[in-house]
């Protein structure tokens, strides 16, 4: 009997056994299975995020004009007249690189310039419909100003046109996590792009694309007899060793134009953003793959010693069986003798 219950016990013991492999290999599944989404979400982070931010420059824009709608006619007309009044009387000084050179804030005369176009916290906005750009323009190039959008040159005139002015707008091409002026590059002559401004509304034709030394600057400044705006962007892309410049001139807007401004032009999708998802669509689709053909070798592992188990099991009852037998004889062997022995007595 003691014998009989000890086989029991081990051919239980045998059965519990095969779970013990396959709850290993899932949880050696476990950290690859982390690591892997951990670097998926990273991959698509520049993607999530620029996205998110162009988003947010062009709401940004947008919202510009409502607030402007909502300022009373005179103080757009103030605001208007101020601007060009300060065109007039300041003394256009040295246009420098705005990404090579920081301006004092605490200057007193750029205190003058921060209060011009102040009626909301953007100063004016760029609409570039070729290059799919519905940017706000702030006062100054400081990198806050350049993270969220793009920045009017201080030193050059303010975006309100007229004869003898040159407004200079920068804006950033490279970052990861906004687009900005990164389609600049596709501009072409013969291009328009419209601005924004104290409840104007000006439209720009490109006729010069040039690029140049950062120490360069000669052609932005102001021409006599000329309106010209000039697009300043950092060039080759993510080398920025040069500046692109696209200026444009002042051209007559059509009536027919004017809806131009109540379309939207933000910036879709990169062809990087496309590709970067694509990679990861395909990388998550192959370790979703790997991971059901572990699953599966796992499954066969565990029927396999399923199989095994069963058969052990069976031999196990046959020896029991065998020995109980042989128990049995053994033992009616004993009782026989026994009973010849006590004859024989």
């Amino acid at each position: 009997m003691g014998k009989h219950s000890a086989l029991t016990l081990t051919r239980d013991a045998s059965a519990e056994q095969p779970e013990q492999p396959e709850q290993a290999k899932k949880n050696s599944m476990v950290l690859p299975a982390i690591l892997v989404i951990v670097g998926l979400l990273v991959m698509l982070y520049p993607v999530v995020s620029t996205a998110l931010n162009n988003y947010g420059t062009s709401k940004a824009a947008k919202e510009f004009a409502k607030l402007e709608k909502s300022v009373p006619q005179e103080v757009k007309d103030e605001q208007w007249e101020r601007a060009h009044s300060y065109n007039e009387r300041h003394t256009t000084g040295p246009i420098l690189d705005p990404w090579l050179n920081e301006i004092n804030d605490h200057n007193p005369e750029y205190a003058a310039y921060l209060d011009q176009l102040n009626a909301t916290d953007v100063m004016a906005r760029l609409i570039f419909p070729e290059i799919k750009a519905d940017l706000p323009i702030y006062h100054g190039t400081s990198d806050e100003v350049l993270a969220k959008g793009l920045g009017h040159l201080y030193g050059s005139d303010l975006p309100v046109g007229g004869v003898g002015t040159h407004s200079i707008i920068t804006g950033h091409t490279g970052l990861t996590n906004v687009t900005l002026f990164d389609n600049l590059r596709k501009a072409k002559e013969g291009d328009a792009f419209y601005i924004q401004v104290a409840g104007h509304k000006l439209k720009y034709e490109i006729d010069q694309i040039k690029v140049v030394l950062p120490h360069e600057t000669d052609d932005l400044r102001p021409v006599e007899g000329q309106d010209y705006i000039t697009l300043i962007t950092c060039t080759p892309y993510g080398i920025n060793t040069h500046r692109l410049l696209v200026r444009g001139h002042q051209v007559p807007m059509d009536p027919s134009e004017s809806n131009v401004f109540d379309q939207t032009h933000g910036t879709g999708w990169q062809w990087w953003m496309y590709a970067l998802l694509v990679t990861v669509l395909v990388l998550g689709a192959g370790f979703a793959w790997w991971l059901w053909r572990q699953r599966l070798d796992a499954d066969e592992e565990l029927d396999d010693d399923a199989e095994n188990a069963d058969v052990e099991t069976a031999d196990g009852d046959a020896d029991s069986d065998e020995l109980a037998d042989g128990s049995e004889s053994a033992s009616e062997d004993n009782n026989n003798t026994s009973w010849w022995e006590n004859d024989n007595e």
